[in-house]
């Protein structure tokens, strides 16, 4: 029998932890309790595991508290403007990663880094600190932490995971207790089924209210993000950032389900010792499936000019002609000196010093056919 744990808790601990009663609204009690009812049926869930959860459960509770109480005492924070924001997104596996690494290399872009958005938000540090921030050596250690736990993982997430490496935005959204890693990390199933149909627009505005936080004292030109997570949530996106440019990744979903579904089975692994494949198998590709087909009906209600079509295979074969491209699509000035960096960092960094991913349909159960069947939407639309 696993350990049971409950919200109320958390909520009073952060209260009497951080001596601050104000969440900035309560809609994320909906969310908490998605994630603590898919912890407590949907594993036998272990001490390190609900140590695990707790940790990040009271971080991201004490993050709410203390932006809610930052924002009061500098109210000029909520007037930071969030312009023409660039947001990578796709299927997962599908090359968002890669792009996003290779566009935050441009000097005049801001990206959000794994250090500052899983630890906590405030205070946030200034543009030039005086010294080096406290929150990356925890970071750095946590995660080679993993990898020696699971080196095959290096192979799948190894340019994710980097302390001062490019983050995925649902990290921001995670203070609603949205986040599509706890399912994917972990095979919480009903989180992830309740994700993708919860309302995301209470996500979107703490998005916002945190990136608002971090160009405070750390701005540039235009933020890169990424998330395969706002297939789901498209419609709530663009209406809180109405100028967002959107690269759209594409990549064979077959291709992608296998990447994705091997990617599940080997966290689940690591995290929980409780990986059952071929229910990984069943309920991954059915989700993502229903992500991007929300995803495309709100494209169609955007300008043609709002989203770039970017394909695996022309990243693979071409990648730093194929961002340039993009740059072109929006009208974003693409330096020498952005093209020179992302050839030194592809130089320095080829995709197998991370390891090899490699595996087949039939190992994880997949059947071609049925896939075929369930993304004819998508293969049709892109010819992929």
């Amino acid at each position: 029998m696993g350990i049971t744990i409950a919200c109320q808790p958390f909520v009073q601990n952060a209260i009497e932890t951080s001596g601050l009663e104000d969440f900035g609204g309560h809609s994320f009690e909906a969310g908490l309790t998605a994630l603590i009812h898919s912890l407590n049926t949907d594993l036998d869930l272990g001490e390190a595991m609900a140590v695990h959860f707790q940790q990040i459960i009271s971080q991201l509770l004490l993050n709410r508290l203390e932006v809610t109480q930052l924002s009061k005492e500098h109210p000029e924070i909520m007037d930071e403007k969030i312009e023409a924001p660039v947001f990578i997104v796709g299927l997962p596996r599908s090359g968002t990663s890669i792009t996003q690494t290779l566009m935050a290399l441009d000097p005049m872009s801001r990206y959000l880094r794994n250090f500052e958005s899983i630890a906590a938000i405030c205070p946030p540090p200034g543009l030039m600190p005086r010294v080096p921030d406290p929150r990356i050596q925890p970071i750095h250690e946590a995660m080679e932490g993993l990898f020696s736990l699971g080196a095959q993982l290096r192979g799948i997430n190894g340019i994710n995971f980097m302390a001062l490496g490019t983050a995925e935005c649902q990290n921001l959204m995670a203070h609603e207790f949205v986040h599509a890693g706890w399912s994917a990390g972990h095979s919480l199933f009903s989180h992830g089924n309740w994700l993708a149909e919860c309302d995301m627009a209470p996500a979107y505005v703490w998005h916002k209210r945190l990136l608002q936080v971090l160009q405070w004292r750390s701005p540039n030109e235009r933020w890169v993000l990424k998330a395969p997570i706002h297939l789901f949530g498209l419609d709530c996106l663009v209406d809180t950032y109405p100028d967002a440019r959107i690269v759209f990744t594409h990549r064979n979903p077959l291709d992608a389900m296998v990447s994705g579904v091997s990617m599940v089975a080997n966290w689940t692994r690591l995290t929980t010792g409780q990986a059952d494949i071929p229910a990984i198998a069943q309920w991954y590709p059915a989700l993502w499936a229903k992500g991007l087909k929300r995803a495309l009906a709100i494209r169609e209600k955007l300008k043609p000019d709002q989203v770039f079509d970017l394909f695996h295979k022309d990243l693979a074969r071409e990648p730093v002609g194929t961002i340039a491209a993009g740059y072109d699509f929006f009208g974003i000035p693409f330096s020498r000196t952005t093209r020179k960096r992302m050839q030194v960092w592809l130089r320095d960094n080829p995709r197998s010093q991370f390891g090899n991913h490699t595996c087949s349909a039939d190992e994880l159960g997949l059947r071609p056919d049925l896939e075929k069947e369930r993304f004819a939407f998508y293969l049709n639309q892109f010819d992929l």
